[in-house]
Formats: structure tokens, sequence, C-alpha cells
């Protein structure tokens, strides 16, 4: 259990599924979730050999629980912890977010632990691979008794085993604390969070955003205090995309006239010579929005089907995307392009390819420097054989060479290095270690 994580559960008393639990009957006593009419349905589905339909049941009964657990966090708190400037109050969080982004937050606010994350990511492959609607019938495309078994305790120990799930208490004391005080540097949660991986960094300047955008009085002066201390901190190992996120918010508060607001981040981008990344325009926030649009469509149910429209629309939009939008639109092109473990999107690779060989030098040097070393989607991927196969087929034409005389990351080098040797096994090995050290758990 990380250090930052000290209570998952509101309830300890709570039963943990053993190892020893194989029998289905026996299993679905510990989803305290679920009722008894869904107990049975479960043990009849798996009778009757009906798995693709079961564990489809139970992934959605699972990610729709947890969504509605994060909701109660606040629509805006979602929207600025997933970067998301798209969703607002009249947001469905249910629809807004994909499944992805759920388990992800989850993961981040410590309501569910890494390994949990981890094991509910495989479930959701699963499952959305066999709800492909063009999938042929045929025995080879049918689930196996083990991936519904998997998927159904995957989703206990995740979810469905607990009455009640909450982000971590000493997570939410410390955004309390943010909002009701003003702290020191020599504060424990200040001095925890220095040491802590960049995830946290991450999910606590978003939670800065969401108490400046969100407060007045006397909790917005706390929070801009707060933001005044904790940004300049954190500046230097910030990457690019959170330095936007901070521009971005900056030029939102100023445009809507929140003048106490926009004065205090303009404090802080003073302090830390932040400027360059305020966006001159809202240009980026369409790209940003499309970007989005692609990744709910691949990450979502029946992905090969709707990811098409919404890259077809990217393209269109010109070949010069701007670098507030350039972390988020590459991160959605490489999703398609990478795929899943079975397989891509056939007619959305047309205009993916065209926006990749669009993508000049410095962008692909800007992309390696400032956004894949805590881009947690792409490593993700890396982590699977077959999106890591694509990866490697998808560099042929890029000049690897050139990139790496202008990095220092070692980890950037190496994948770089291994993905032009096209050694798959040293770059998913690198990919693995970089996942984890921003926090996120791979095994």
């Amino acid at each position: 259990m990380s250090d930052n994580q000290i209570v998952l559960w509101q309830n300890e008393t709570l039963p943990v599924l053993p190892k020893k639990v194989s029998k289905i009957d026996e299993m679905v006593t510990y989803g305290l979730q679920l009722q008894s009419k869904d107990q049975k349905q479960i043990v009849l589905g798996f009778n009757s050999e009906s798995y693709e339909m079961v564990s489809t049941y139970v992934w959605t009964k699972s990610i729709t629980s947890l969504k509605n657990q994060l909701s109660k966090m606040g629509v805006s708190f979602i929207a600025e912890m997933l970067d998301r400037p798209d969703i607002n109050e009249y947001s469905n969080i249910q629809q807004a977010i994909s499944e992805f982004e759920a388990i992800r937050l989850a993961e981040e606010l410590g309501v569910i632990s890494g390994t949990s994350a981890f094991r509910l990511r495989q479930a959701m492959e699963t499952v959305t691979h066999f709800n492909q609607a063009e999938l042929e019938e045929d025995i080879e495309n049918e689930m196996t008794e083990d991936e519904a078994k998997t998927i159904l305790r995957s989703c206990i120990q995740g979810v469905l085993g607990y009455n009640k799930i909450e982000a971590a208490i000493d997570f939410k004391n410390f955004r309390t604390e943010l909002e009701e005080s003003t702290l020191k540097e020599d504060n424990p949660h200040i001095v925890k969070l220095t040491q802590s991986p960049y995830f946290f960094h991450r999910t606590v300047i978003r939670i800065l955003l969401s108490l400046v955008k969100s407060t007045s009085g006397a909790q917005l002066e706390n929070s801009l205090a707060n933001s005044n201390l904790i940004i300049p901190l954190l500046w230097t190992n910030l990457k690019h995309p959170e330095r936007w996120q901070i521009g971005r918010s900056y030029s939102e508060l100023f445009t809507d006239g929140q003048t106490k607001a926009a004065s205090g981040l303009k404090r802080v981008l003073l302090k830390v010579r932040g400027f360059d990344f305020v966006p001159e325009d809202l240009r980026s926030s369409s790209f940003i929005k499309v970007a989005h649009e692609i990744i709910q469509a691949h990450e979502g149910m029946n992905n090969f089907y709707n990811e098409p429209a919404p890259v077809k629309t990217l393209y269109s939009m010109g070949s010069t995307i701007p670098i507030p939008a350039f972390s988020i639109c590459m991160t959605s092109v490489l999703c398609v392009k990478l795929g899943n473990g079975y397989g891509v999107s056939n007619a959305a690779q047309g205009p993916a390819n065209e926006i990749i060989q669009n993508t000049t030098e410095d962008r692909w040097l800007y992309f390696f420097k400032e956004c894949l070393e805590t881009n947690d989607r792409i490593l993700f991927k890396l982590n699977q054989s077959s999106p890591l196969k694509r990866w490697i087929d998808l560099f042929d034409s890029v000049d690897i060479d050139s990139l790496t005389q202008e990095i220092q990351n070692r980890d950037i080098v190496n994948l770089l290095n291994a993905t032009k040797q096209k050694n798959t096994i040293r770059v998913g090995s690198i990919a693995k270690k970089m996942y984890s050290k921003i926090g996120y758990q791979n095994k």
C-alpha cells in the first residue's frame, strides 16, 4: 500500500474474496453490491455458458457503481481532475467519462488500489473485445469460462465487494486543508507531496485549479495562497500538459471576469515565469474537445465502429495542431494506431496515418521530451504485446537517431533506441518501469 493511500476503504470490516474461492455460487456471495436476484442471474448465466452476457452485466454494474461514487465529488471537480473542459454541470458523468478515465481517477484518488485498477483495466479490455459488433461468430471468438470468472473476481475484488467506496481519507483531508487553511512549506502533506509519484503531483495541481475556479471569500484566498506555495515547488518537474492546464485555467478565469482568481493565478505564473503556457486563443479548446471524443470512442464499447468519425474530424481541422492541445491530440491518435489487445479500427487508420505523417520532427521531439514520460495511456498500451508490436512498426519512418541526440531522459532514449532495434521485449520492459515510476501498478 502506498504511503499516500493510508486508508483505501471507509469500512475496514468488509470481507476480501479469498484465492481459494473458485465456485461461482460461492464467489457471488462476496459481492456486497449484488442483490440476491443479481447473484442468481450470474450463477444461471455461468451454468448456461452465457459468459459474454454475464460478464457484460457484471462489468456494467461495476463501472456504473464506480462512476456513481466518483460523481459524488462534484462534476466540476471531476472535469478538472481529468482535464476535461468539455464537461460541465449539466454533463451526465456516466456518459461523459470513459471507463478508462473512471478507473484511472479512482486509482489516483485512492478509491481503488493499484492492483485493483490493473485488474479492472484487463477486465475492461476483455469485455470490450467480446462486445465488438463485427466479431465473427466462431468458436474461437467465444469467451471462455476462465475469462468470465476472472472478470467476475476482478469486479468483486475491486468494486462490488464493498458496500460503499470512498476516496482515501488522507487525500480528502489534504483537499480540505487546501481550501480551509494556508499551508506552510514544512506541512507534512507538502513534504510528502514533493516525494510522491508524478500522478500525485498532477492530482494536486488539478485539485488546486478546481478550488480556485469554484471557491470564493476565505476559501478562494486559501486556495490561491496554497497555489502560490505548491505550484512553484512542483513547477520544475511538471510536464508541459500540466503547465498548459495552469495557463489555460488563468486564461479562462480572465475571460470569465473572475478578477480575484485570475490575479492570484497570475502571481503564480509570474513567480515561475509561466506565461509562455497561457493559450493565445480558443482554437486549442476545439482540438482538445475532438481529441477527447476520439478517446471516448476508443475506450468505449464497439470502439472499432465509433473511432473513425472523430478521427476524420480531427484530421479535417488542419495539419497544424496547437501546442496546448498537442499532447492530448497525439495521445488520441496513438491510441487509435496502437489499438488494443484485440486489434485496431481499420476504418480509422487512414486519417490517423495522415495525422502521423503530418507530424514534424520538432513535434515528435516535443512529444517525447514533454509528454510521453507521464503519459499513462500510452505507457499502459506498451505493456501489452499487440499494441507494442504496432508501436514498433509505427516508427519505422521516424528519424529516431536525430531525436535521441536532443533528449536527456535516459528512459525515453532507451525506449526509442529499443524501438529502432525492434526489440519488443526491451521496449515493454522500459515502458513498464516508466509506468511504475509515475505511480501506477502494472502487475
